[in-house]
């Protein structure tokens, strides 16, 4: 099968998006279908590549003359409403790859619905984030869960983290590219509380949606050489560790505060990404690293006592704590987004309500005092795990691939 993916970032940006899109290509063309990436351009990156038998295609689009609007230069995501620059590059893309199947992932979308009825492909969307129904990509609104879309209230809401002309430009294109929402012959989304948000923007009539989850490389789950130690760990290997933005919507400020009351029973690490800023101070005691490697972050699993997972927005699935589980760890995570797809409260982890400290606390003061049970919950936890590889969930991504072409060559 000849298959294009299309996602407004590919590797070498990194995000749970990214290495969902690469993993899952090098997975397929391990399996010997024909697969190439489309993906918008950023500055360093080649034009074309061949990366590990996948061909991925960097398109300059018009969205450059926006660079001054973008929070980061390295990433430029794609407008709401088609990008002719980019339309311009997916047509010879889809010319020269003549693919059986096009997925997509992230507003690249919007560039591809108005090819759609010209190149009669079936077309497959997986919904990493709530991107589909919120400008903000977070269904958050004032500090909660949002109760649903609309425009006057999404602009409003946009203003906070875009001002008030970029607010009106993507809510306005959110609400003239939804009409081509119905175009898609498949929506995935990677978790219930994402499929729960996204459905009722999902065309008219409205395409079903289905849960297949996003995953981690086989590799993480088969034995591995011991890391090197990396060397912003404490001492101690009866750490609780954090990975993520060091950002609020991450509930940072959360698990500051129910460390406050744990600083006697196990140090603190948390590892953040590139993007989002720590608007929280840090307090002397907690270790901090960032930017950090993907290898030195298995190490730091490897050696920690708990992973916390404390965020306050709906995480559309959240990775870092398969990942956890990967390495034989109990999560304590908030109850929220997709968090409980993952995690088996008692079992795996324990689930906590969202923005509750002392809650927090308690659950991880329990755990802490108790390394017998957290040793159960980490084995659990790793069987668990076994449902989030590429491997097992490709074979369910082959399927509907096959599903779509069917139902398309059945049409008059």
């Amino acid at each position: 099968m000849r298959i294009l993916m299309f996602s407004d970032f590919y590797h070498p940006v990194i995000g749970g998006l990214e290495r969902h899109v690469r993993t899952l290509s090098h997975e397929l063309a391990r399996r010997g279908h024909s697969v190439a990436v489309a993906t918008l351009a950023h500055e360093g990156s080649p034009a074309f590549e061949d990366d590990q038998g996948v061909r991925v295609y960097r398109l300059p689009g018009w969205n450059r003359a926006l660079k001054p609007f973008y929070v980061s230069a390295e990433r430029q995501f794609h407008p709401t409403l088609p990008d002719p620059g980019v339309m311009a590059g997916l047509r010879r893309i889809l010319a020269e790859e003549r693919p059986d199947i096009v997925h997509g992932h992230g507003w690249m979308l919007y560039s591809y619905l108005p090819l759609r009825s010209r190149y009669d492909i079936p077309l497959v969307v997986t919904l990493h984030d709530y991107g589909l129904v919120c400008p903000r990509k977070t269904y958050m609104r004032e500090g909660r869960v949002c109760d649903g879309p609309g425009y006057a209230k999404c602009v409003r809401c946009g203003i906070e983290q875009y001002g008030l002309a970029k607010s009106l430009l993507l809510t306005t294109g959110m609400a003239i590219s939804k009409r081509g929402h119905g175009r898609v012959d498949r929506y995935i989304a990677i978790s219930q509380a994402m499929r729960d948000a996204s459905v009722q923007a999902a065309g008219r009539p409205v395409r079903p949606i289905e849960v297949i989850p996003t995953f981690i490389p086989d590799t993480a789950l088969q034995p591995q050489p011991a890391y090197p130690r990396p060397a912003f760990l404490p001492q101690s290997d009866e750490y609780l560790l954090f990975v993520g933005e060091l950002s609020p919507h991450k509930g940072v400020q959360v698990l500051l505060d129910a460390y406050q009351g744990l600083t006697d029973l196990a140090p603190l690490v948390m590892i953040g990404s590139q993007h989002g800023a720590a608007s929280v101070e840090i307090p002397p005691g907690v270790f901090v690293a960032r930017n950090v490697a993907h290898q030195d972050v298995m190490a730091a699993w490897e050696r920690c006592a708990i992973g916390v997972v404390p965020s306050v927005w709906p995480e559309p699935f959240g990775q870092v704590a398969i990942e956890a589980m990967a390495a034989r760890k109990p999560v304590v995570a908030s109850a929220v987004g997709g968090l409980p797809d993952i995690i088996v409260d008692g079992v795996t982890g324990v689930l906590v309500p969202p923005g509750d400290a002392q809650a927090l606390r308690l659950a991880l003061r329990e755990l802490l005092l108790d390394p017998a049970r957290r040793a159960r919950m980490g084995e659990a936890g790793h069987e668990r795990a076994r449902r989030f590889t590429v491997g097992a969930v490709a074979d369910r991504i082959e399927q509907v691939y096959s599903e779509v072409r069917e139902s398309a060559d059945a049409q008059p």
